[in-house]
């Protein structure tokens, strides 16, 4: 589905669902990317084919394992990754990046930034090679300035800290003709209004922009809608990830896994949540702005059924206010 203005793709996360898969429901990650990178033509071709079936044009590649490494892995160049988009109608929008270890590990030892910025230069490279332009990447959990905790508020020293990691990484990636996109993880220093307003305001827009996950914000409490009002126009690639409700930060513990099975039971493709897609709409409308709405249901159940619902939703609800 082409639209001159909203172009709908999807996130490579969406179809990470191991029982979709045939295998075991309750896989654990480390075993799930152990089997796609046994078979990474495999998996990548069912996923980009998914994509396709899904009535959608634009792909974002996510984490480890249907990253931008992992598709290289599977069709061996960029011209190979290029072509097997190309045959099946795709483009990438948008590509992501782990912040969270990109800048957190720079944050704990400043050795570590030229690691980042190597993996940075190589990733936007392979992105401006795609005929793309942004990388989404997480920035990291208010937890690691709050004593472990994820309900609490995000210093200005730390935001300082933060924006300037990523003010580095986005210039590097600025080199390619390539931006990053801040994506508004749940309980991170970049998910809340006011935190979000922030890390803009220490941000050089020139390389860095936003990538609003509505259903994140949303989790964590905040008014995606009032963000985007507030940022539309830095904001080049959205995830439309619904939810059905907030969830307090303070009842979340354990490993980043076990917190990220208790947020799914929150998430919901978008139109099927508490979100106000029609008020969202109407600030795309009154800016008349273009870019990528990327639908995502991290490791959807009946992904390219979810994909088609939202489809359906946007064309039905959506569209007439700005398509």
């Amino acid at each position: 589905m082409t639209m001159p203005n909203v172009r709908m793709g999807a996130t490579l996360i969406t179809f990470y669902n191991t029982a979709w898969w045939g295998l075991p429901k309750h896989m654990e990650y480390g075993d799930w990317v152990a089997e796609v990178q046994s078979k990474p033509k495999y998996y990548f071709d069912h996923m980009l084919d998914s994509v396709a079936a899904a009535g959608v044009e634009g792909v974002e590649l996510a984490p480890i394992p249907g990253g931008w490494e992992g598709a290289l892995q599977a069709y061996g160049h960029v011209a190979g990754v290029r072509a097997a988009f190309d045959v099946r109608g795709l483009t990438l929008g948008s590509s992501y990046a782990d912040g969270g270890s990109l800048i957190g590990n720079a944050l704990e030892d400043s050795a570590a930034e030229g690691a980042a910025d190597d993996y940075i230069d190589r990733h936007a490279r392979f992105v401006a090679e795609m005929g793309a332009d942004i990388i989404v990447m997480g920035t990291v959990p208010r937890a690691q300035f709050s004593n472990g905790s994820f309900d609490s508020d995000v210093p200005r020293e730390a935001s300082e800290k933060v924006a300037s990691q990523i003010n580095r990484l986005g210039a590097v990636a600025g080199r390619h003709g390539v931006r990053i996109a801040l994506h508004t993880d749940a309980y991170s220093v970049c998910s809340r209004n006011h935190d979000i307003d922030t890390m803009m305001s220490l941000t050089d827009p020139a390389n860095v922009e936003l990538c609003l996950d509505a259903g994140h914000t949303t989790l964590d409490g905040g008014d995606a809608v009032a963000v985007l009002d507030a940022h539309v126009g830095r904001v080049p690639v959205m995830h439309w990830k619904d939810c059905i409700a907030p969830l307090d930060g303070s009842t979340l513990s354990g490993p980043l896994m076990k917190r990220h099975e208790t947020m799914l039971k929150y998430f919901r493709i978008f139109g099927d949540g508490i979100i106000d897609w029609k008020a969202w709409q109407r600030v795309l409308a009154d800016n008349s702005w273009r870019g990528w709405a990327m639908a995502e249901n991290d490791m959807a159940p009946d992904p390219i059924a979810e994909v088609r619902h939202a489809v359906e939703f946007f064309e039905k609800e959506l569209a007439v206010i700005y398509k």
